[in-house]
């Protein structure tokens, strides 16, 4: 066999697709030079064709060997099932399966494997191996379980997770209502009270003025853990850690240690601590280092009190610590210990900003090394795990208050497609991911290069093999203290866009998941902890997403600006019932920008466009949009009175246009819209701009006005009123 085949083989049995249909609907075929690169990104040595035959000879007759697969999921879409692998003379040899549950009991049951069907067949010369499919009853409890297979003097055991066929589905929504809310970045909330940037009160204070006002749901933009020492780096889409979250969103004053702190009380209540915060409040953009220095110093006062007032006497509160830190177990040690070590390293050389540059015993998590560092700063990591316990404290705060409410979904958290790659997360799991490659998006007609994101994917094979748990951590830590979890490009549960290492993503190439697997898990986890799924799936939308997602009964997301076109506006009846809906996102320009086509020009001036042409050339189809938007308000009866029927005679948006728009967004069958903050207020600057770094001060922006004030002017009531009526009515 030739290398090159050598290399396509490994590419089929890696899920590497060497086709897909582009953002035109056209059937592609990937370089092969693309395939090559990412297989390289793997692992795999394509320059030595002995060592690549002895691979993809690995690959394909591995599973053959062993009777189970690394771990099984039960998933109804493919049936109650179990893979069973054994030579073909082995069928008639006594067999046996016993499943240990969750909650310790056993069942078994003796089997005869020459009666089971064959699903698949090896030959290893004169040897013929069989792939068996081996049922199991339909009624044994959905959870994660053992199971251990015998066949004559064979046995092994495996994990096996049997998962429901659909996710959480809240009582409130079942019966068709239609609610309302906002979408927010956190951190951009403006109150008297903060120290620079929005906290976890100015969210519970939200919930309370917005659920007044009619609003069932609040989304979060991901709170993610980001970098302690590098308070700059501040895209939550590109977190140290998925699993926990940004101290920085800690309201100091409100963590019960506070009170007990006398010094820290002092200090800050003092007239030059109060002129600092004042400061850091009125900037337009968020002074993360500014808050990061104010608070992160508060918070190592806070642990200290703590330790005086709590650890070790036996208290409630050093009870609730010990058994948030016992829950959350290995996974928040492992957090706490990189957050220990980065400190360290950093504090030894300015560039150790992430594992991959701290010694080489250190970059593994598992090293005696690490180990030992573990013993001796026990201080400096249960400080670490403090901060993940105020955090989750305040953060459950909120979810309460949203209940106690009665909102009907309450807060709905955001879970990143990525972490970056000198993180926490990809430290401590990184069996789980390719380090080489990155995932990102194919060319489209607003990049023709695609999309980079620079975050290292999870690698399926190697994500199978750990039993899914780096997977199953991320979900049940991301569905704490919410209704609902919005998955950014839940497309990652099919298939992901992987770049290779220097390369743009015109270089990339389809990585293909197991779907099942994933969604089965994912549902199982909504289930336990009652919490709805988001999905987001836009873009180009593979059929099998088009199929399982709405069987699984996740929610679709809609964006009104995809959803208008040169055929005018989708009518509102065609709209997904079962989704989020919103006028735009982050990623997107604000409705004021949208209509003002500010966007396009800041992007021209950020070299963005391939060429003038191009550039004018998405002016012209934001024209004909803007007047598709104007013919779909005219044709509800929706166009405010003053508003001319023509785009090209109203060059700003106006508050009535606004709410025009999503009124008519509010007519449509989704039964969750959202509302920007951004948008009521008319801001025109953006938040963030897909495709820049450092030419743009992403994910800075502040609003305009504290909630209460802008809640308190007639025209918003009245602009939420008006929302909240159109919803009731059906």
């Amino acid at each position: 066999m030739a290398q090159r085949e050598f290399a396509a083989k490994i590419a089929h049995l890696r899920n590497l697709s060497s086709r897909f249909v582009d953002y035109l609907g056209r059937e592609t075929e990937v370089a092969e030079e693309n395939l090559h690169l990412i297989l390289e990104a793997m692992g795999y040595r394509l320059d030595d064709q002995e060592q690549l035959e002895r691979d993809a000879w690995q690959l394909d007759r591995a599973q053959w060997y062993e009777l189970l697969e690394p771990v099984t999921v039960i998933s109804p879409y493919r049936g109650w099932r179990v893979n069973l692998y054994l030579l073909d003379a082995e069928k008639g040899n006594s067999a046996q399966w016993q499943v240990t549950f969750e909650d310790g009991t056993e069942r078994s049951e003796s089997f005869d494997a020459s009666a089971l069907a064959e699903s698949g067949e090896y030959w290893m010369g004169s040897d013929r191996y069989v792939r068996l499919e081996l049922p199991i009853p339909e009624n044994l409890p959905l959870g994660y379980h053992r199971i251990k297979v015998s066949v004559g003097e064979r046995q092994q055991t495996t994990p096996l997770i049997i998962t429901p066929a659909t996710s959480f589905q809240p009582e409130s929504l079942a019966d068709g209502s239609r609610i309302w809310g906002t979408a927010i970045q956190l951190y951009t909330l403006r109150s008297e009270r903060n120290w620079g940037m929005g906290d976890f009160s100015d969210l519970t204070d939200l919930l309370e003025r917005l659920s007044a006002e009619g609003a069932d749901v609040v989304g979060l933009n991901p709170i993610h853990s980001l970098y302690s020492v590098s308070p700059e780096h501040a895209s939550p889409y590109s977190p140290s850690n998925r699993s926990y979250i940004n101290p920085l969103y800690v309201d100091i004053e409100q963590v019960p240690e506070f009170a007990q702190a006398a010094k820290l009380k002092r200090r800050v209540s003092g007239k030059a601590f109060q002129k600092k915060l004042a400061e850091l409040r009125q900037t337009e953009d968020v002074s993360y280092t500014g808050v990061s220095e104010l608070k992160y110093a508060a918070l190592r006062e806070l642990y200290d009190t703590y330790k005086s007032k709590h650890a070790g006497k036996g208290t409630e509160r050093e009870r609730a610590f010990q058994q948030f830190v016992e829950s959350q177990g290995t996974p928040l040690l492992e957090h706490a210990t990189f957050e220990a070590l980065l400190v360290h390293f950093k504090a030894l050389d300015i560039n150790a900003w992430g594992w991959p540059m701290w010694p080489e015993a250190y970059q593994n998590h598992h090293s005696a090394e690490v180990q030992a560092f573990i013993e001796a700063h026990p201080d400096e990591i249960a400080y670490r795990q403090y901060l993940q316990f105020i955090a989750d404290e305040q953060l459950q705060n909120a979810d309460q208050r949203a209940k106690a409410l009665g909102m009907k979904i309450g807060l709905y958290r955001d879970l990143a497609v990525g972490a970056d790659r000198g993180g926490a997360e990809i430290w401590a799991n990184r069996e789980s991911f390719c380090l080489d490659a990155a995932v990102g998006a194919p060319p489209d007609a607003l990049g023709p290069n695609g999309q980079n994101w620079g975050l290292p994917p999870l690698d399926p094979v190697k994500l199978k093999r750990d039993g899914y748990q780096t997977f199953i951590t991320l979900l049940r830590n991301n569905m704490r203290a919410c209704g609902a979890l919005r998955i950014d490009h839940a497309m990652a549960l099919l298939r992901l866009w992987w770049c290779p290492p220097g390369k743009s993503a015109a270089y990339g190439a389809y990585v293909y998941y197991d779907l099942f697997d994933m969604l089965g898990i994912l549902n199982l986890e909504s289930q336990r902890n009652r919490t709805m799924v988001i999905a987001e799936d836009l873009g180009t939308v593979p059929p099998e997403v088009v199929e399982y997602f709405p069987k699984a009964e996740l929610y679709s997301n809609k964006v009104f600006y995809f959803e208008v076109g040169e055929a005018g506006c989708t009518p509102v009846e065609e709209y997904a019932e079962k989704a989020l809906a919103i006028v735009c996102n982050h990623d997107m320009p604000t409705v004021h920008a949208f209509w003002q086509m500010s966007d396009l020009e800041l992007r021209w001036q950020l070299g963005m466009f391939a060429s003038e042409a191009d550039y004018h050339g998405e002016q012209h189809k934001r024209s004909l949009a803007k007047q598709a938007i104007l013919d779909g308000l005219n044709a509800y009866n929706l166009l405010p009175e003053g508003v001319p029927d023509q785009a090209s005679e109203l060059e700003e948006m106006t508050l009535p246009l606004c709410l025009a728009i999503h009124t008519l967004l509010a007519k449509s069958h989704s039964q969750i819209i959202a509302v920007q903050l951004e948008d009521l207020m008319l801001i025109n600057k953006p938040v963030n701009i897909p495709g820049t770094s450092d030419e743009y001060p992403n994910w800075r922006r502040k609003l305009k006005e504290p909630v209460v004030n802008l809640l308190q002017r007639p025209e918003i009531a009245a602009f939420c009123q008006k929302i909240g009526e159109v919803r009731r009515q059906g």
